[in-house]
């Protein structure tokens, strides 16, 4: 499921299920997330040196991310964007814990 926000969709995330092929690319690939701030990411590959902008947000507490690749524009999950959500979990959880 999508939503356009302005030029980009964002892609409503409900389940790892849904990510599963996404993840296991990302896992084999290895692609560096730098943090630009909480909810904000730039994923490079690093094979390549390409890199692509991912954010994450929750609205009425549902999960949406988007990605800047061609896949993201096209409404599609990527695995820059399960790498991104990967980090960016995991850095929710580090920030609800130190509360």
């Amino acid at each position: 499921m999508t939503e356009t926000e302005g030029a980009k969709k964002m892609i409503q995330l409900t389940t790892a299920t849904k990510l599963e092929k996404q993840i296991a690319k990302a896992r084999t690939v290895k692609p560096r997330v730098h943090v630009n701030c909480f909810g904000s990411y730039t994923v490079t590959n690093k094979q390549t040196g390409a890199t692509y902008t991912v954010t994450c947000e929750k609205r009425d507490g549902k999960r949406f991310a988007s990605c800047t690749c061609r896949a993201g524009e096209l409404g599609r999950a990527c695995y820059h964007l399960a790498a991104a959500v990967a980090a960016h979990l995991q850095l929710a959880a580090e920030r609800q814990a130190a509360h």
